[in-house]
């Protein structure tokens, strides 16, 4: 036993009332303190309070097993159960509001759904078709929506277009809009270009910036149209103004296609920013990659994945790397129509990247073993460009989030995915809050 400071000891003293309670207390709290001490890190950030469940009945099921984690900066803090109508028609991911207070998603390219996500005032549909120029990208299923919220998340930017009926063939060209608050949509001025008509938009984060395609898509228009120069152009859709363009003849790989073969289709990917400066920087992945900033010449460099055509790619704020995640899968695994899909054989390689702009060079690479075909969602990045947000396999039968240190790609923190296959994540609050939404549960996290 150690006796060091015994010799300190006085003989016991009677204490009054009031000076015995306040021994008491500090006694409780010292204890308090020493079990938070005794305790792991993890054990104490693993125990908070529950969070704020909002429109949640206490049968709920997919509300449990949200908690983040090991030892991290993300807590729990609201969980939202919405009420999503129920169709068989196919739904976009899901977009949480810069405010993270609103979520919005497409529905069947036709019908843009907005609510709040605590359910106040219910759900408002716009009838925004975009139809047959929904994605910028030839990869529908996976590609982003021509839509975009505001910066200040009090409407979002989208476009429109009369098609004919049944067959949904272009009538008109893409029309910018954005949406109304009590509903409807407000049109911008027109975007023209003598290229041909609008085709394709990528909003670029900015308000009312986006990367545009003029003239691609002559296919589906009624009656069909040829456009011999097919365009690129950044454009301002608040002020109808092209604002910078580049012919898609100007890039060997889209240059070199064979007759016949529309020059849209050749577009795997593309990711867009505004820089500091207030300029635009799109990354087209089109057999190469190309950088185009605007007012500058395009940059063409290496693609470091060739022939992959599923990959989603996200811009630093800065515009000087790119996040790329791909669609590891297994190999030889087959789908039949009665059964279902069964995995293939186990493959191993880089599930995500950060690449450099100027060299094209991977800065660092996540790498995993497909045991199983999962679909993950586009990543994203903190606009500090400290964080991103990556799917992972998942450990067990759940896939995960993982929150990585965009310095050197180590896994910080990890959070559970949300059910359903359309799940999404994101950044909101100027970058003080991380969402995941799938099914009909949406999550926030606090830093």
């Amino acid at each position: 036993m150690n006796s060091v400071g015994h010799e300190h000891l006085q003989p016991m003293k009677m204490l009054s009332p009031a000076h015995a309670r306040h021994t008491t207390l500090l006694r409780v709290l010292c204890a308090a303190a020493l079990v938070l001490l005794a305790s792991s890190p993890s054990e104490v950030l693993a125990q908070p309070g529950a969070p704020p469940r909002i429109n949640c009945p206490d049968h709920h099921p997919v509300t449990a097993d949200l908690m983040p984690t090991g030892v991290g900066p993300l807590v729990l803090a609201q969980i939202y159960c919405l009420k999503l109508r129920q169709t068989y028609y196919p739904t976009s991911a899901p977009m949480i509001s810069p405010d993270g207070q609103s979520i919005a998603y497409y529905e069947h390219d036709t019908i843009l759904r907005v609510g709040r996500l605590d359910g106040r005032g219910g759900w408002i549909d716009y009838q925004a078709d975009l139809g047959v120029f929904a994605t910028f990208e030839a990869a529908k299923f996976r590609a982003a929506r021509a839509v975009a919220w505001a910066s200040h998340s009090q409407f979002l930017w989208t476009a429109t277009h009369e098609r004919e009926r049944p067959l949904g063939f272009a009538v008109t060209a893409m029309r910018p809009v954005h949406t109304l608050e009590g509903g409807g949509l407000q049109p911008l001025p027109p975007l023209q270009y003598g290229a041909g008509p609008l085709d394709a938009l990528l909003w670029a984060g900015g308000d009312g910036l986006a990367v545009a395609q003029f003239g691609t898509r002559g296919g589906y228009y009624r009656p069909e149209h040829q456009d011999p120069a097919p365009t690129f152009a950044i454009v301002d859709a608040a002020h109808g103004r092209v604002l910078d363009s580049l012919l898609f003849d100007a890039i060997e790989p889209l240059r070199a296609r064979g007759p016949g073969t529309p020059p849209w289709v050749l577009v795997r990917n593309a990711a867009a920013t505004v820089l500091p400066d207030d300029k635009v920087r799109v990354l087209l992945s089109v057999g190469q990659w190309v950088v185009w900033t605007q007012g500058e010449a395009p940059r063409v460099i290496p693609d470091p994945y060739p022939g992959d055509v599923t990959s989603r790619m996200v811009l630093s704020p800065d515009g000087s790397r790119v996040l790329v995640v791909r669609l590891l899968r297994t190999e030889g695994g087959i789908c039949i129509r009665l059964t279902g899909c069964s995995p293939g054989r186990p493959v191993e390689g880089v599930l995500a990247a950060l690449h450099d702009l100027e060299s094209g060079r991977a800065l660092w690479s996540v790498r995993a073993t497909a045991t199983n075909d999962y679909e993950f969602p586009t990543p994203a990045i903190s606009p500090d460009g400290r964080y991103a947000l990556v799917g992972l396999m998942p450990q067990g039968d759940r896939p995960r989030i993982g929150l990585l240190s965009m310095t050197d790609g180590a896994i910080v923190q990890t959070l559970p995915a949300p059910v359903g296959s359309t799940y999404a994540m994101g950044f909101a609050r100027g970058g003080r809050t991380v969402w995941t939404q799938g099914y009909s549960v949406a999550a926030l996290y606090d830093f």
